[in-house]
């Protein structure tokens, strides 16, 4: 069994301040998928160095079908950029097959 340390919970500590800070509602899709948002920054930084953020959004026409959108910045060759983006989107289903309804990547080209 692994020790819980201070270090250990750092990550749940910056997901929970971050959620608090932009104001996230309770029963929202980003509360509903806070025990997986570490394991997706962890891999968005992996694949997407640089800035990481994320917000609660919906289509105007269906208000109640919520999604968390990913936004990073991402440098290089398109080629690689769009390998990278299918690889986050495999290892995302492998976390959970349904996080892919439940989150949608947007990658800012610089």
């Amino acid at each position: 069994m692994t020790e819980t340390t201070p270090e250990s919970l750092a990550p749940q500590v910056e997901a929970l301040e971050h959620l608090l800070a932009v104001g996230v509602r309770p029963g929202s899709s980003v509360t509903r998928l806070n025990a997986w948002m570490c394991d997706v920054q962890q891999i968005t930084a992996e694949l997407f160095p640089g800035t990481f953020s994320y917000e609660e959004e919906f289509d105007p026409e269906y208000p109640g079908d919520t999604y968390v959108v990913i936004s990073v910045e991402s440098p290089g060759d398109m080629r690689d950029v769009i390998r990278r983006q299918c690889e986050w989107h495999e290892r995302i289903r492998g976390l959970s097959p349904d996080l892919s309804r439940k989150l949608r990547l947007s990658i800012s080209p610089r």
